[in-house]
């Protein structure tokens, strides 16, 4: 998506098209090549603002750095979906032609810094050597804090995605409706995930919570999709289909459904799946999908067999990426009865990781910055007072393993802000890659 794509996109659009056509529906490839064009051009125009097309953080040259830059805004997107009733006013009607053209300058000169200055000013409270360096170039932190995962994905205790890879011989998978290959989002796709969720948590109860009547109205929802993606439903019909379940009430499930108006910052924490047009509430497959897992994660967030079951997996997670990198993962669970979570070796070093699963609401990172920080705080002074705790015991490990030297951290599932490298969150964990190659 060059600047040649870009002043004459005929050539390049056409064998697109033609390379699709057995694959995905017409409407599918037409949107998919509107969107190529939208990027080849909004990439362009950043260039030609100052923005390099080709860094970490924009990248519109190829349909792949596409793909990762429209995966990494979409919360943006979402909050300016959910923001737009609040804040615009007039009677200009955004045409959807135009809205990514619109939008995307947005995400960008706004958006991208109100989330990361909340995030600054959380480093700035929990961290009191940090700085920031402001010059006619931009601005420059001392510290830096990724809260996503791989694939700009939230971190849950154990998402559906790792229970298939490490614990899918503990469920069995439901009979799935067929899907319709050359679309990529429909109403089957999403009745498939309430029968899938349902089925990888069962053990835990999920079922017999709040999920079982939330995952009905999910389903009930799905028949007034249209065109396979959008939801609309008029308001009275949509309130009725809240009174005919019994598990929930009424007024406060419309309130957890429907997204009220409110400030850019607020909607980037939320996850109301329909927007209210007066008359009629709509929604999309997407939106549905992504509240539903968030609602997934609150009920079995609460549940103590699932954290205590969910320590274990992130173990498992751990000693998978290391044995990635290359560490030898040994079987040491216990000596002398005092317990170690993963233990690996490398070039002649010990490594002695302790995973903690303690969950954070990194909402409140922009809803409450306060409580987020002292919560944060409270687990940093746990993590320092977990590696104490293991280098004193330490020579366990030497004499078991007949190693002399012992390396000693804290892997953190969720995300905390701190200045000691022996903890690392999770989404950095490659950072063990390079440890210990200084005392080699």
């Amino acid at each position: 998506m060059d600047d040649a794509f870009v002043a004459n996109p005929g050539p390049t659009w056409l064998a697109v098209r033609e390379a699709l056509a057995p694959h995905l529906e017409p409407s599918v490839i037409s949107r998919f090549t509107r969107v190529m064009l939208y990027a080849g051009a909004m990439g362009k125009a950043f260039a030609e603002h100052g923005y390099d097309a080709r860094s970490a953080s924009i990248t519109l040259d190829t349909i792949g750095g596409a793909v990762d830059y429209f995966q990494s805004r979409r919360r943006h997107f979402v909050s300016l979906l959910y923001t737009m009733p609040y804040a615009c006013s007039g009677s200009l009607v955004l045409e959807p032609y135009d809205a990514l053209t619109v939008l995307m300058p947005q995400v960008e000169h706004s958006c991208i810094a109100i989330t990361g200055f909340h995030q600054k000013l959380a480093l700035l409270e929990a961290l009191p050597e940090f700085s920031l360096e402001i010059d006619d170039v931009g601005v420059m932190a001392s510290h830096g804090f990724e809260a996503l995962d791989d694939y700009f994905l939230e971190p849950e205790r154990a998402s559906i995605h790792v229970m298939a890879e490490l614990r899918g011989d503990q469920f069995t998978m439901p009979a799935m409706e067929p899907q319709d290959r050359k679309k990529i989002f429909s109403a089957a796709e999403l009745r498939n995930a309430v029968k899938l969720i349902g089925a990888v948590y069962e053990a835990f109860g999920l079922k017999d919570s709040d999920f079982s009547a939330m995952g009905l109205l999910i389903v009930a929802f799905a028949r007034h999709c249209r065109d396979d993606y959008y939801i609309e439903i008029g308001k009275e019909k949509f309130r009725s289909m809240l009174r005919a379940q019994s598990e929930l009430d009424p007024s406060a499930l419309e309130a957890l459904l429907v997204n009220k108006p409110s400030d850019y910052a607020t909607n980037t924490n939320a996850y109301q799946p329909f927007l209210d047009l007066g008359d009629r509430v709509v929604s999309n497959v997407n939106l549905l999908s992504r509240f539903l897992y968030a609602f997934k994660n609150v009920h079995l967030g609460s549940r103590r067999r699932f954290q205590i079951h969910a320590g274990f997996i992130f173990e498992d997670m751990v000693k998978r990426d290391l044995r990635r990198m290359g560490f030898f993962v040994t079987d040491i669970r216990r000596i002398n009865r005092k317990e170690f979570d993963v233990v690996a070796t490398r070039s002649g070093v010990i490594f002695n990781v302790q995973c903690k699963n303690n969950w954070i609401d990194l909402s409140k990172i922009e809803a409450d910055r306060a409580l987020y920080v002292r919560y944060n705080r409270l687990l940093t002074n746990y993590y320092a007072r977990a590696l104490k705790k293991e280098r004193g015991r330490e020579h366990l490990l030497k004499q078991k393993l007949g190693v002399d030297e012992v390396l000693h951290y804290v892997v953190s599932r969720f995300p905390v802000i701190g200045a000691d490298p022996a903890v690392i969150n999770y989404n950095q964990i490659d950072r063990l890659r390079f440890a210990g190659q200084a005392s080699a």
